[in-house]
């Protein structure tokens, strides 16, 4: 399912995009939905509930009170795939949709004339599974970095080594990826279903297949990893907080 949200506090151009998107994905072969959030409210327990995935957002220059740039950066930080566009109401708009890193702006008043090309143009490349990636930098073998999506659920770990950080995925292969500061790398991954473990490590806790008072082990590739006392407390809160986990997952 593609998710197209709309945010705008005047329901009549939540009414254009809607009809814009009914009528522009009625003969597409993916399936498409579409919501509407009349305020920064409503659309940020949306994003922090992390049950509808964005794809596409079309939001207001001047959303709640110029709320904007607020729920832009929210979007970037959890779903860094999901496209932007901004509805302009005047020339200065156009600098909000820059800071907002958008993917382009529309004028609010040209809106009926303008969005179906639009989705014309943006509809047909959204993939349903690039909102669940993350953007990171990985070095190639000749040690030239390139800037890829990856899609987080087949991440099975990150782990810190003299400064250098290294992705393990469920396949077993092994990248290493630009990092600066390892802090940051855990707050980014940290909104994610990942949590931290001991200080060298962020685990995707979907993998966790057994874990005792002191180390967890990530399936299939049977990495055991230790727990430090001081993260102990949080990190099984966390991982109790997951769908579908139980008690029974932590042994004795």
């Amino acid at each position: 399912m593609i998710n197209i949200f709309g945010c705008d506090n005047e329901a009549v151009f939540l009414d254009i995009i809607q009809d814009a998107v009914f009528s522009q994905t009625a003969l597409m072969p993916k399936q498409y939905a579409f919501h509407r959030f009349k305020n920064a409210e409503e659309l940020m327990k949306c994003l922090n509930e992390r049950v509808i995935v964005p794809h596409l957002v079309i939001i207001d220059a001047h959303f709640d009170m110029s709320r904007t740039k607020e729920c832009a950066d929210r979007i970037h930080e959890l779903y860094p795939a999901c496209k932007l566009i901004v509805m302009s109401a005047g020339d200065d708009d156009y600098l909000t949709a820059f800071e907002c890193g958008s993917c382009g702006s529309l004028p609010k008043l040209s809106l009926p004339t303008k969005l179906p090309g639009t989705f014309a143009a943006i509809l047909p490349g959204l993939d349903e599974n690039m909102a669940e990636s993350v953007r990171l930098t990985i070095y190639g073998k000749d040690h030239r970095q390139e800037r890829i999506n990856l899609r987080y659920s087949e991440i099975i770990y990150l782990e810190c080594v003299m400064k250098k950080v290294y992705v393990t995925f469920s396949d077993g292969s092994c990248v290493r990826v630009k990092c600066s500061v390892w802090r940051d790398m855990m707050k980014k991954f940290c909104m994610l279903p990942f949590a931290v473990p001991h200080q060298n490590y962020i685990v995707n806790m979907n993998y966790i297949s057994k874990m005792t008072s002191s180390t967890l082990t990530l399936s299939p590739i049977g990495k055991c990893i230790s727990i430090s006392k001081y993260r102990s407390k949080n990190f099984r809160e966390l991982y109790s907080m997951l769908p579908d986990k139980k008690e029974s997952y932590f042994l004795p």
